[in-house]
């Protein structure tokens, strides 16, 4: 989208005749500047390799890396803002969108290219999509009134908990209560985990992500799995973990319960979350920012809240829908041409039948 069409608000109007950034695909004369910038993660799992983004992104079509870059008095480039397109399944149908600010900039406003950026990775030719997910900091203003300006609505609003090594001395370990077990996140738990996804989610977030239990497996990570309670007659799941890449952070882990709540989950899932302890990097934790039951246990297995962040979804196949829909005919328009002209005739008789 060229910039005579951007419209800023009136936040930014007063630097918007700064000067423009410039928005490119990651190529490898960009990882220099990507891995001197300030925010790099020590955590990052392409810190030590880099060049790892290119084939990802260029080869399985499934990762873009757009960044923003301007030039300094120098005429050096400086990296601002990054932000990553990641498809959320194998169809391609929903793509999220994972912003990093690595700068500020000196020739116009944060929220000018933060807009840019966005605009160009909502029209980006590789990740051509209908369905966007967005994950933003509670407390920007500012990127949220964005977000909302290019269609995106509030889906769920999660914590971000990370666990305080500190506080793991203090906390006594604490074995599985009988007849529960965790399994690890594989083909044959997928199902089952998706359906506690889909549980946890609205309706409306549920066709966005589009996803079936071959995607779980597809981005499955280091922690991924599943709380069950083993009966004699069936099991039950209890609680579960789903991967929720963030850019170039370290690894996030969504915590997913059932509906109901059940008191077993206060003696289960201590054991089964003192498991990530031993990852490195640990994971963050993403937790319903409704739900203070489930906080309460995770603040006791010495996780401490870091922010709360929105996920915000985007979609148009509501109105494509529509649209294709309103060309279509009725159908008693489109079976016009086959009723009778005439009254029907007679169905022949086959005649009495012949006494034996």
């Amino acid at each position: 989208m060229s910039d005579t069409l951007m419209i800023y608000s009136g936040r930014d109007v007063d630097q918007a005749s700064g000067s423009s950034p410039r928005v490119e695909a990651l190529n490898a004369s960009h990882l220099r500047l990507l891995l001197t910038s300030a925010q790099i993660s020590s955590s990052n799992q392409w810190a030590d390799q880099p060049q790892a983004m290119i084939p990802q992104a260029w080869l399985l079509r499934k990762l873009r890396v757009l960044v923003a870059l301007e030039q300094d008095d120098a005429r050096a480039e400086r990296l601002l803002s990054i932000v990553v397109l990641r498809s959320l399944n194998r169809r391609s149908s929903c793509w999220q969108l994972e912003l990093e600010e690595r700068q500020e900039p000196t020739g116009t406003s944060r929220i000018s290219v933060i807009r840019r950026l966005l605009h160009e990775a909502l029209s980006d030719g590789v990740a051509r999509s209908q369905s966007w997910l967005i994950r933003c900091d509670s407390n920007d203003q500012d990127q949220l009134d964005l977000v909302r300006e290019l269609g995106f609505q509030p889906l769920r609003r999660f914590g971000v908990w990370r666990l305080d090594p500190s506080s793991l001395s203090g906390i006594p370990t604490s074995e599985m209560p009988p007849h529960c077990r965790w399994s690890a996140l594989d083909k044959s738990t997928a199902r089952q985990l998706l359906a506690l996804e889909q549980a946890c989610c609205s309706t409306h977030h549920r066709q966005i992500l589009d996803r079936q239990w071959q995607d779980l497996v597809d981005q499955r990570a280091k922690g991924c799995g599943l709380l069950e309670r083993i009966d004699s007659d069936q099991n039950q799941v209890l609680a579960g973990l789903v991967a929720r890449p963030s850019g170039f952070a370290r690894p996030r882990l969504e915590l997913l319960r059932g509906l109901a709540w059940d008191d077993r989950l206060k003696d289960a899932l201590p054991p089964a979350l003192a498991r990530l302890s031993r990852l490195q990097p640990t994971p963050e934790l993403l937790v319903d920012d409704d739900d203070a039951r489930l906080q309460s246990i995770v603040q006791r297995c010495g996780f401490q809240s870091q922010q709360t962040q929105l996920v915000l979804g985007r979609s148009l196949w509501r109105k494509l829908g529509s649209r294709e829909l309103s060309g279509i005919r009725p159908l008693e328009s489109m079976l016009g041409r086959l009723q009778p002209q005439q009254p029907p005739l007679p169905t022949p008789s086959l005649g009495r039948e012949r006494s034996s």
